[in-house]
């Protein structure tokens, strides 16, 4: 009797285990999107700015400079979201009592250039994902449908 209520109560640990692991999927998930959507806002200033220096008189501006630096930063911080996510999926739960098993060790991040001496345009990464033209849903780029509105992609 007393075994059963030992896996009873490990099944319960397991479950609040998952619970708080997609607990903090979903935290990280959504901190990314924030990031991810102060990124589109610094393209579109960045855009503005080139439309309206163009159409005026074609000079450059430093501010140009400071929006490709804070674009350079946010991506930073997109790709470290990625890893902290790609972290919380490797998360196992560990059977009270039991050793854990190892956790593959991840390869140290390069370090990031302080400052490009001309700034750049960063080049978009390819997507894992693709956006809904009906509802706006990020879905897989393998899905043929949106998970959301079931939409045709």
């Amino acid at each position: 009797m007393g075994d059963f209520f030992g896996k009873l109560k490990s099944g319960a640990e397991k479950v609040a285990f998952e619970a708080e692991k997609m607990n903090k999927q979903n935290r990280a998930k959504g901190e990314l999107g924030q990031i991810k959507s102060q990124i589109q806002t610094q393209f579109a200033k960045l855009g503005e700015m080139v439309y309206t220096q163009r159409a005026s008189i074609g000079a450059t501006d430093p501010a140009f400079n400071e929006i490709f630096q804070s674009i350079t930063d946010l991506e930073h911080q997109v790709d470290s979201k990625n890893e902290e996510i790609q972290r919380i999926n490797a998360e196992t739960f560990a059977v009270p009592g039991t050793q854990p098993a190892p956790q593959p060790v991840a390869a140290p991040a390069a370090a990031a250039p302080s400052q490009p001496a001309t700034p750049t345009a960063p080049v978009p990464a390819p997507s894992a994902t693709k956006f809904c033209p009906n509802c706006g849903k990020e879905n897989l780029a393998t899905a043929k449908f949106c998970t959301d509105c079931g939409t045709n992609l």
